[in-house]
């Protein structure tokens, strides 16, 4: 860790870890999750709303902070924003372990999603019910593949840390 006078605080990666969550934290609870919080209700919800038509068979439920259930008559699907919680959980253990290409990586996946989940809704909207079962694969894997490469991340720095003192 860097001050702005120049020097250099050397922190165990336990402390450096505890921090970086603690940090992140603070600013999805403070930031991230009211802000997207009104950008479902408010903008996203109200927007898909109008572009359902009256008589379909597809509707909006379980609206919560980030999130809302694209339900059809064959599966339901959850529109989970880009830059989510497991985003910043993930941050903190990419920016813990010094992983900056991974950042970036992460960081222009999450910028492509709001491009792949507008049209994927509206797909599923226009009848194409086979986008959600791709909606609900990539859902579950992609969390879990950010997880465990961040994870992977952190082994080497815990690995090889001397933990006296």
């Amino acid at each position: 860790m860097l001050l702005m006078n120049g020097w250099r605080i050397i922190l165990s990666p336990y402390k450096r870890l505890v921090l970086y969550l603690i940090g992140i934290s603070i600013i999805y609870i403070g930031a991230v999750r009211p802000s997207q919080s009104i950008i479902v209700n408010h903008w996203i919800v109200p927007y898909f709303e109008n572009r359902i038509p009256l008589e379909s068979d597809i509707s909006i439920q379980s609206v919560s902070e980030d999130q809302f259930d694209l339900v059809t008559t064959f599966t339901s699907v959850k529109i989970e924003l880009p830059f989510n919680g497991w985003f910043w959980l993930t941050l903190g253990l990419f920016m813990t372990a010094g992983n900056i290409q991974w950042i970036k990586w992460m960081t222009i996946y999450h910028l492509a999603l709001f491009l792949i989940l507008f049209v994927g809704a509206h797909l599923i909207i226009a009848g194409h019910d086979w986008f959600a079962i791709l909606f609900n694969v990539h859902e579950h894997i992609y969390k879990v593949l950010f997880l465990i490469v961040s994870l992977i991340g952190l082994k080497p720095i815990f690995m090889n840390h001397n933990f006296d003192g």
